[in-house]
């Protein structure tokens, strides 16, 4: 059966440049290759790219072969042991915890609960992944070309909060880190009236 419908000849043709065999019929080798790959820690989109299709075509041949579930199919059911054994395996191989639940049915913070039950992941640690999730640069050092950026932001913008809100997100970094940061090379003090004080 075609993983795709109602395409236009031009939109299969941009499907093909990337993605070779699109629509082609799968081999039994195809799919046991995929499921191999998949086991071996591979990413889809990897996996994608070794085969020829797309990333849709091999997701859907890894839900056929029970290693992916249908989206929510698994939402708020107990845990198997099999399922549990492929969270621990998906989370060491380095996919992101919401990425795990999602390949499992289910949703993020049931994936957090569990690895947490098993071992694999601590509270702390899990308070860690959602700050980094938040701000992506939480625990990187500056360099020296961010903090010639951060001077010009706010040396242009004059540090109103707003502007320290949007000059935060584009840094990937929280209000408090570049407050620290502004203060710290005397980009702005407490006594700055344009600076917002650090404990309001």
């Amino acid at each position: 059966m075609s993983d795709h419908y109602n395409l236009t000849a031009a939109q299969t043709e941009r499907i093909r440049e990337t993605a070779a065999r699109f629509n082609e019929p799968w081999t039994r080798e195809e799919k046991n290759a995929v499921i191999e790959l998949f086991r071996d820690g591979k990413r889809i989109e990897e996996i994608a790219l070794a085969q020829g299709r797309t990333r849709n075509a091999i997701k859907i041949k890894l839900t056929e072969a029970g290693e992916l579930a249908p989206y929510m199919s698994r939402r708020n059911q107990p845990w198997t042991e099999e399922e549990t054994e492929r969270l621990g395996r998906f989370h060491s191989q380095g996919y992101p915890i919401a990425s795990c639940a999602k390949m499992l049915g289910r949703i993020r913070s049931e994936a957090e609960e569990r690895l947490i039950e098993i071992g694999l992941l601590t509270v702390s640690d899990l308070q860690t992944v959602r700050q980094s999730s938040a701000f992506p640069k939480a625990y990187a050092p500056w360099s020296e070309d961010e903090i010639n950026q951060l001077r010009s932001e706010l040396e242009a913008h004059r540090q109103t909060l707003a502007a320290l809100t949007d000059i935060a997100a584009r840094h990937g970094r929280s209000l408090g880190s570049i407050l620290a940061r502004a203060t710290k090379d005397g980009l702005c003090t407490r006594e700055t009236p344009e600076c917002p004080d650090l404990q309001e």
